[in-house]
């Protein structure tokens, strides 16, 4: 079936730069530097680079073919039967990853602000509200997404940089601490930790067949994720500067807590971290709308319906009861690393597995005399 062109490629590039930041930008650097200290900046650098050559690739295929998306020309490349099979797991783990980033929602919103509540009620409602708004067709998801770009980006790099007043540079060295402290398996570790907390970029699949212009593709999604890329650089470098390695270690949400540090004695801007909270939250909610997204476009591809609103409020539950399974935010935290390392081969090694196939049919079709 034919899609229409409806996504540009600044809307590509927003959408990207925005899916990525999602709930783990509270923790990601106490992880991080569980693993190398003050490494943490460079294994955020690795990271950040296998993420971009998965999204590079998941782009090249894109424009290779324009008017399929992920899940339909991976049908051509592995088979219906292949691709069927990789297309479930993929909606699957969409499905646990949006659960987990409503449930850390969830432990931050009534640990920080509103202790009274129920965690029940704080993930039903952002879960609610995700589930309304997945409703929409591709043109008003893109819209919602790239409105949102700017209200997580803005003040969260004016908050960042209004914390530098505290920063110490020998918190931050030696920034190669590999030769150091920190092995190189550890370092691995950190690295592909901070892959998975981005893993929202597989959103670039469903979105280059929309694209007035698809061969951009590759343009919008580099400076996309490298947008997101350099937001969680300086802000590794920030708390890394302002806290110094051993105390971020202590600290359950390390950017929070750098949040708190921010001061603008002016008219009523006395404490950042209220609106650092309400970036935050606009940002939990477009990558728990993205993951749920991703869900429902593979389901809606797997069963062949033509609309994916029919599973909306069907995927609610299950996700609903995912969200509320562990027990508190540190069994939390454990079991988000470990699904987040767990999906890596699903969701970063699914491009590359396309990308062999279509070069190695395309070398066999030109033995015969046609390409793909």
């Amino acid at each position: 079936m034919n899609k229409p062109k409806i996504v540009t490629d600044l809307q590509l590039l927003m959408c990207i730069a925005t899916t990525v930041i999602g709930v783990g930008i509270l923790a990601f650097p106490r992880i991080t530097v569980k693993y190398t200290a003050t490494g943490a900046p460079m294994s955020t650098f690795f990271g950040f680079l296998l993420v971009l050559l998965a999204c590079v690739t998941l782009a090249y295929l894109g424009e290779k073919y324009p008017k399929k998306s992920l899940f339909e020309y991976s049908d051509l490349l592995l088979s219906k039967w292949v691709g069927g099979m990789i297309t479930l797991a993929v909606s699957i783990y969409f499905i646990e990853l949006a659960a987990l980033a409503a449930r850390e929602f969830g432990e931050v919103v009534i640990t920080s602000v509103l202790p009274q509540t129920p965690l029940e009620v704080t993930v039903f409602i952002m879960l609610i509200l995700a589930v309304i708004s997945s409703r929409c067709d591709v043109a008003v998801f893109t819209r919602i997404i790239t409105f949102f770009m700017p209200l997580v980006y803005f003040p969260a790099l004016v908050i960042v940089f209004l914390t530098l007043k505290s920063a110490s540079l020998t918190n931050i060295f030696p920034i190669v601490n590999v030769f150091y402290e920190t092995t190189w398996t550890n370092m691995l570790r950190s690295s592909l930790t901070v892959a998975a907390v981005l893993q929202n970029f597989l959103i670039i699949g469903l979105l280059t067949p929309f694209m007035y212009q698809p061969k951009k593709a590759m343009k919008s999604v580099s400076l996309g994720i490298g947008l997101a890329g350099v937001l969680y650089l300086i802000l590794i470098f920030a708390t890394l500067s302002v806290f110094g390695f051993d105390e971020i270690k202590n600290l359950l949400w390390p950017t929070l807590e750098l949040a708190k540090t921010a001061a603008f004695p002016t008219l009523f801007f006395e404490r950042l971290d209220p609106i650092f909270i309400s970036v935050w939250v606009t940002a939990v909610f477009t990558a728990i709308l993205s993951s749920y997204y991703i869900a429902l476009q593979g389901l809606t591809h797997l069963l062949r319906f033509t609309n994916h609103k029919v599973f909306t409020f069907i995927l609610f539950p299950f996700v609903f009861i995912l969200a509320m399974q562990s027990a508190n935010e540190f069994i939390l935290y454990d079991v988000i690393e470990r699904i987040g390392l767990m999906g890596l081969p699903l969701t970063i090694g699914f491009p590359f597995l396309l990308f062999v196939i279509h070069h190695m049919k395309n070398l066999i079709q030109s033995k015969r005399g046609t390409k793909l």
